[in-house]
């Protein structure tokens, strides 16, 4: 480096070598000057010989009087000069001729010449001209010239010191640029040549260290606590030319001819002034972030919303967000500005981590699997644990920024979505019984559980992760028809055919802003019982060591799932073909959203006992723990939703279910299963428009979003009815000296359990209703479609119908439906005739 400050003034190197070289050699005038003046006089001369001293020369006295006149007007001048500062320019030429200085001036003549005042050109005498000698150098040792080579670092040497380590440092900084950090491609390798010829090798490692150890940050670092490291960012243009163990951060600016001098001012401008090349930094490079396990954790949740999010918003073509589970790692494939403002939208979405617990005893009293509770969370894009030591569920998740920003209150929020899954997963239906039954007299060792591969899309969210098998059993000789007799010769309710249901008018509007204060709506006094079969398989818990064989089976409470199955669209156009029946009946159609809710189970203090129980036993009072759960004994409530050209119109009807009978049908040497699904129920009655306005569901409707097209449907979490103390289903003694009205509506509190949308069309069977109906329902549980067989309605029939004859040829039509080999193989043909 070369110190600003050298002696004898600030004067730069190159001068100081000039003044050298002179100050070693004698002084030689040139006579340049006059070589160039003297042809001008000559012209002079040659073009006006009469204007020559030796032709016309004026006499001496008119020559001093002109003098002393022109002396006199110069001193006039000269006063003016002064008193009004401005400073006159002699514009007469002089010249040389031989020794003498010649002033060229004009003389008027007094006189005209072709019709002008004539003037003359006068050549006035300057006086002599005398050169300015120099004074001769003084001849002696010191002086003569050194003919030796000048070494210049020495004669600096000489002069002053070495500069100090502050000095260089501050040399060395006020080369970097005030504002900019992103330089043009010559800018920076202009930049990088001072570094490099300006300082010593030495200089710029002892820079580079200093800064290290000082840790003075080029840039703002992304100070957020979930980051435990990143790394800077880097072009992918030229990672595959890169010299291996190259520092990333030097990818695109260094290449194998890189001198280990330009290696560090590059490295000083990279890493302390964070510069770089703006063609760079347009292209694609990567950044790496590590981050904290509970962070990470949240981002990676089921479908990682926050990815599609972002991805939606940011990313374009060619760029990515990457995550790696085992380094808790982040790779984002971005330009370098579009890199930061990732990170910051990250950090903002990390903002809205929200966290809500709820009682486990609420759920089940039993311990709860790790690995269910990792599932659940997979499902709803949450974490959740039990904390050692309490009994609370904890649910976090991150909310998200567009939810939030909307001001979404009093809607379900991911913690009451794992509340209700739990809920359904861990309890049975209230208020439902069930009954197994199998078809045949046989010896029940020849058939055998075969575990179920497929279909398991169609199964609940927990169910999914156990094992199930169905009974089969080889196929049967034709004449042996013990395989093939009924079961059942009832079922646990009697079968009914509905009511003409009320028709819907497509013109009233859904949810008036004004309600009427009364609304005409009631609960029905009579109970009605609807009957429905569905087919598909039974599926056992397929666990060896539990399993129960046949006739145990039968009677012991194992457990066992229904999984619906339909058959191929093409069977049951044939089917319509061939029954007179359904020629002659118009084929419905509809789509319906169908809400169902169950009573909320709240904890309760062992003092408060609900009125409507007069009298527990001593015994139950006793072993009742201080805080229990009570599930209200009321009725499930079933809400279905009209729709019609993508858009809700209206409530078509809520159903209060008092009782759900549940009778399965084993046909093991069929191709399916039977399941019938029995429900007392009593309706609100009113007209559609009527039941929208009705408060609580008004109430409820109201913040809801349904948009049917997108298949996005938030609701409420919770919602109270008021329900008929005779809908509820009571299992303890009561007083009977109390007097009680069974007509009283008792305001309870229901949860939201699920949500379906229900796309069906109907055809007639055989005298019944044959439905099949697409479910979508809603994130977890799937979608599938059943195939059902209902009784159908009284208007199609005469009233004095026997009961006993229509359960009777339901039953059958049923069986018959099952035992169809065609309609479910698609290639067997039927082993038994109809």
């Amino acid at each position: 480096m070369i110190a600003p400050s050298i002696t004898g003034g600030a004067i730069c190197l190159r001068c100081r070598l000039r003044l050298l070289r002179q100050s070693t050699q004698p002084f030689r005038a040139s006579s340049r000057i006059f070589q160039i003046q003297h042809p001008s006089l000559r012209r002079f001369a040659s073009e006006s010989p009469a204007r020559a001293f030796g032709q016309n020369q004026l006499a001496e006295g008119q020559d001093e009087a002109f003098d002393s006149k022109e002396q006199a007007q110069d001193d006039k001048l000269g006063n003016r000069e002064k008193e009004y500062g401005v400073k006159r320019t002699d514009v007469r030429k002089r010249h040389l001729s031989r020794n003498r200085i010649l002033t060229e001036d004009a003389q008027n003549l007094n006189s005209d010449m072709l019709g002008k005042p004539a003037s003359v050109i006068v050549m006035r005498d300057g006086g002599l001209y005398q050169k300015k000698d120099r004074p001769p150098a003084a001849v002696g040792p010191d002086n003569e010239p050194d003919t030796q080579p000048i070494n210049i670092e020495a004669l600096l040497n000489s002069q002053r010191e070495p500069p100090d380590l502050q000095e260089v440092r501050k040399n060395i900084r006020s080369l970097r640029p005030k504002t900019e950090t992103a330089l043009s491609e010559r800018e920076f390798r202009k930049l990088q040549a001072s570094l490099t010829d300006g300082f010593l090798s030495a200089q710029l490692h002892e820079y580079l260290e200093y800064h290290k150890r000082n840790g003075h940050p080029s840039t703002p670092a992304f100070k957020y606590d979930w980051i435990k490291e990143i790394s800077p960012w880097v072009p992918l243009a030229n990672q595959s030319s890169a010299v291996e163990g190259t520092d990333p951060s030097l990818y695109g600016y260094i290449t194998d001819s890189t001198t280990a001098k330009e290696k560090l001012a590059i490295r000083i401008m990279r890493e302390c002034w964070g510069l770089s090349i703006v063609d760079l930094d347009a292209g694609l490079g990567e950044t790496r972030i590590k981050i904290r396990n509970f962070e990470f954790l949240l981002l990676m949740r089921g479908t990682k919303r926050w990815l599609t999010v972002m991805g939606k918003v940011w990313l374009e073509a060619g760029e990515k967000i990457e995550a790696f589970r085992n380094k808790k790692m982040l790779r984002l494939v971005t330009t370098k500005t579009k890199a930061a403002t990732l990170i910051k939208d990250l950090d903002d979405t990390l903002k809205q981590v929200t966290t809500k617990s709820f009682p486990v005893n609420l759920i089940t009293s039993k311990p709860i699997d790790e690995v269910v509770l990792e599932e659940v969370g997979r499902i709803t894009n949450t974490h959740v644990r039990k904390p050692q030591g309490t009994e609370q569920l904890n649910v976090t998740w991150i909310e998200l920024k567009k939810r939030a920003a909307k001001g979404l209150v009093g809607l379900e929020d991911l913690c009451d979505v794992v509340f209700r899954l739990l809920l359904t997963a861990y309890n049975p239906q209230p208020a439902t019984t069930t009954s197994l039954y199998v078809a045949g007299q046989y010896d029940g060792s020849a058939g055998r559980f075969v575990p179920n591969t497929i279909d398991k899309e169609k199964l609940g969210w927990k169910d999914r992760m156990g094992q199930w098998a169905r009974y089969k059993l080889p196929l049967i000789p034709e004449g042996d028809t013990s395989a093939a007799e009924s079961p059942l010769d009832r079922l646990e309710l009697p079968v009914e055919r509905q009511t003409v249901e009320s028709e819907f008018d497509e013109n009233n509007e859904f949810l008036p802003e004004t309600q009427p204060p009364i609304h005409p709506v009631k609960w029905a006094e009579d109970l009605k019982i609807s009957t429905k079969a569905a087919f598909g398989y039974l599926l056992h818990a397929n666990d060896t060591s539990t399993t129960p064989p046949l006739p145990d089976l039968l009677t012991a409470n194992h457990p066992r799932v229904f999984t619906s199955v339909t058959p191929h669209p093409l069977h049951l156009a044939k089917l319509e073909a061939s029954d007179d029946e359904a020629a002659n009946v118009l084929i419905q159609t509809k789509t319906t959203i169908v809400i169902r809710f169950w009573p909320s189970p709240t904890q309760r203090d062992q003092g408060e006992i609900p009125k409507i129980r007069r009298r527990i036993r001593k015994k139950i009072r006793n072993k009742t723990p201080k805080n229990w759960v009570v599930t209200p004994p009321a009725p499930l409530l079933e809400l279905r939703l009209a729709t019609s050209g993508g858009e809700i119109k209206g409530v078509e009807s809520l159903r209060a279910i008092k009782q759900t009978c549940i009778t399965d049908v084993m046909l093991p040497a069929s191709l399916v299963d039977l399941r019938y699904t029995q429900s007392q129920h009593a309706d609100l009655k009113g007209d559609p428009a009527d039941l929208a306005t009705w408060q609580p569901l008004a109430d409820f409707l109201r913040p809801a979003r349904l948009d049917l097209e997108r298949g996005k449907f938030e609701v409420p979490p919770h919602q109270k009815f008021p329900i008929p103390r005779r809908l509820f289903n009571y299992a303890i003694e009561w007083d009977p000296d109390a007097t009680i009205n069974m007509d009283e509506l008792i305001s309870t509190s229901y949860t939201f359990v699920g949500l379906e949308i229900h796309h069906s069309v109907s055809m007639p069977y055989e005298g019944f209703k044959l439905t099949y109906t697409s479910i979508s329902t809603e994130e977890g549980d799937g979608r599938s479609a059943e195939i059902s067989l209902e009784p159908g309605l009284k208007s199609k029939i005469s009233v004095a119908e026997d009961t006993g004859k229509l359960r009777n040829d339901f039953l059958a039509a049923c069986e018959k439906f099952a035992r169809t080999d065609t309609l479910w193989s698609g290639y067997l043909a039927s082993r038994r005739e109809s």
